[in-house]
């Protein structure tokens, strides 16, 4: 084989290499962002699988993961940061607004039966103005994709969008207790709603 034909197919790997490349750093850049002043993946107060995403100017919500569901609200104090990390493990910092240290986690509710969801995780994504989350929901054969949006920015004290895909017919998703109590939740067309009935996506504002 003589030089210029090993040259060609030399040049020719690179490319691809290079295109590989370029294709996992893009898909790494959109699904796994980590601009820490913005989302903390590190363990937050004493969650081991926790997530902490910045709405605006100074409002955290800390995502408890394997529940799918809000932990903590706070606002950071004026002119500090709202966390305070120490090794792979970060505090929350300032005031709260919202807590929840329950079990109490999703529950889906048919033909006048309430039965408890099993929930795993399926990762966080940086989208245009807003981060999703996205977890399974099971019960036996019912498998359902819990979604949530957290707006970047927000005109109340914190907002979220969640929607259920893939919702058993007849069936309604019930948030867990603490949510009820401590948040609004209202359908696309401002209508107040108890639960999730269909795949629309739903406002959650803190009370």
């Amino acid at each position: 084989m003589d030089d210029t034909i090993k040259r060609l197919i030399l040049a020719i790997l690179l490319g691809v290499a290079c295109e590989s490349s370029g294709q996992a750093e893009e898909v790494s850049n959109h699904d796994l962002p980590f601009d820490r002043e913005r989302i903390n993946r590190y363990s937050l107060d004493h969650l081991p699988r926790s997530i902490s995403i910045r709405q605006g100017a100074d409002v955290w919500l800390g995502y408890d993961l394997p529940r799918a569901t809000i932990y903590k609200v706070w606002r950071a104090p004026d002119g500090e940061a709202g966390l305070k990390q120490s090794g792979f493990v970060t505090r929350s910092v300032g005031k709260t607004l919202f807590e929840d240290k329950s079990d109490e986690s999703w529950e889906l509710r048919r033909g006048g039966e309430t039965t408890p969801l099993s929930i795993r995780y399926l990762g966080c994504s940086e989208r245009e103005g807003h981060f999703e989350l996205r977890w399974e929901l099971t019960h036996d054969a019912d498998v359902m994709t819990l979604r949530e949006r957290v707006p970047m920015t927000a005109e109340s004290t914190a907002t979220r969008e969640i929607r259920v895909e893939s919702l058993p017919t007849d069936s309604r998703l019930l948030l867990p207790l603490p949510a009820q109590k401590g948040w609004n939740l209202m359908t696309a067309e401002g209508t107040a709603a108890s639960s999730l009935t269909d795949n629309e996506w739903y406002l959650l504002t803190s009370r």
